[in-house]
């Protein structure tokens, strides 16, 4: 049996299995509880579970006394902006992200269209624990309604920042292949890459309750893209995940980028026209502190975790920021991972550029990451800490999140995942060989007895 994973995002598992109906609601209802009166935005992706996990969380809102506008099947950045933009208390998107299909999760947003912090978080967790959901009487419940226009005010709101729209006459038109996932990008991409002015072709793009490959867009998972990228001759491939808040690059002779270019790639172009700070997190790609480096910026490092970024540009008034994992975040536009808003930057890069995306990519230092994940415990970590200290004697240890060792031009971190029962071990260098011979130290050093 999976478990229930509760954390500052909210609450995600297998349907049926860890997270039911009763959960969703009486979770909602915590959250309802917590939240400030006003309206809540409710939207999500397009799994099987979804109607019935997005109804049952509806029911909590509306027992809390929240007014509920249900947006429909849309990205997680939509409810975000439905939230800032709309003046709302809060939202909710019902999404598992990059999970597979069995699983499902209610991801908190509170005001201003912001993810909840860490101290947020353990309230509404404690509001659930404890048992303190404030019910209210009949004629106080709230009410439901419905807006579609959500998706639409998006796509002007990414359309009118100067980043993305200056000089556009002035720019060659692409041909793009887009990869839907069949889930919310098909809800929108067809409008958004109509009004960005390119030559597209969708695939994936039927909403579909069961995704049409893996969820995650990793490279294993984008070999459709890639071919029809060739077959089409097609300039760039950008393939969506689930609730099209990361967004990785195929490049123009259909191989994939993989995910770390998206916002190295975003956050160069735009620092060449923006300068300011920029901050992302400590799993991120090297190729992070050479755009910020090229631009003259301080780049500041946070724990993995949306929220923790946007904090960081918060505190440190930064032009950009992101995770390496596909997530762009750009604040002139809202303080969240937006897939889309990463598709407009890089084709507004690729346009005026007047080069390949694989001679941008070039462009940037190359590093190897190599990402594996291991079925321990964090109390197995913990107790080996160690011993991965001393097969690493003179390097610089940081233990902001989990345990991370840096030399010159690699790192290789182990930590323990938010929202899976797993351990994630990552491994940056120069080379594929070098990162695989970081992971295998680590490895060893938890192994050994």
């Amino acid at each position: 049996m999976s478990k229930l994973l509760i954390s500052v995002s909210g609450v995600r598992g297998i349907v049926g299995e860890v997270l039911t109906a009763e959960i969703a609601t009486a979770y909602s209802a915590a959250f309802g509880t917590f939240l400030p009166k006003g309206k809540v935005a409710i939207g999500g992706d397009t799994r099987r579970s979804g109607p019935m996990i997005k109804s049952a969380a509806i029911a909590g809102l509306l027992a809390t006394g929240h007014d509920v506008v249900d947006i429909g099947i849309c990205p997680t950045p939509t409810v975000e902006l439905a939230v800032l933009d709309g003046g709302m208390a809060g939202g909710i998107a019902v999404t598992a992200s990059h999970n597979p299909d069995p699983y499902n999760a209610l991801k908190l947003i509170g005001s201003k269209g912001l993810f909840l912090t860490e101290s947020q978080g353990d309230r509404v967790k404690s509001i659930y624990q404890n048992k303190k959901i404030k019910y209210v009487k009949w004629d106080r419940i709230g009410r439901l309604s419905a807006d579609d226009s959500w998706i639409n005010h998006h796509i002007n709101r990414i359309d009118s920042l100067a980043i993305v729209s200056s000089g556009r006459s002035d720019t060659r038109q692409l041909k793009v292949v887009a990869d839907c996932c069949g889930s919310t990008a098909a809800m929108m991409a067809a409008s958004f890459f109509s009004r960005f002015h390119v030559d597209f072709h969708l695939i994936n793009s039927i909403p579909s309750d069961s995704f049409p490959r893996g969820p995650e867009p990793v490279p294993e998972n984008l070999t459709d893209l890639c071919e029809a990228v060739k077959l089409l001759h097609a300039d760039i491939g950008m393939a969506f995940d689930p609730d099209s808040d990361r967004l990785a690059l195929v490049d123009e002779n259909g191989d994939p980028l993989g995910e770390e270019y998206t916002l190295a790639l975003a956050a160069r172009y735009i620092l060449q026209h923006s300068k300011g700070s920029m901050a992302v997190n400590l799993s991120s790609s090297l190729m992070n502190d050479f755009v910020a480096s090229e631009a003259g910026v301080k780049i500041y490092k946070t724990k993995v975790g949306e929220r923790n970024v946007t904090a960081k540009l918060i505190s440190s008034h930064g032009v950009v920021g992101g995770e390496g994992n596909g997530g762009l975040i750009y604040p002139s536009l809202h303080f969240g991972r937006d897939a889309f808003l990463a598709a407009a930057v890089i084709i507004q890069y690729l346009s005026t550029s007047n080069k390949k995306i694989s001679q941008l990519s070039r462009e940037l230092p190359r590093y190897e990451i190599v990402k594996t994940k291991l079925k321990l415990t964090r109390s197995d970590v913990d107790k080996n800490i160690r011993k991965i200290e001393k097969s690493f004697p003179k390097n610089k240890i940081d233990r902001l999140d989990g345990l991370k060792i840096i030399g010159d031009n690699w790192w290789v971190q182990i930590r323990a995942s938010n929202t899976e029962p797993i351990v994630r071990l990552m491994a940056e260098a120069q080379t594929k060989d070098q990162a695989l011979k970081l992971i295998s130290m680590v490895k060893r050093a938890l192994v050994k007895r």
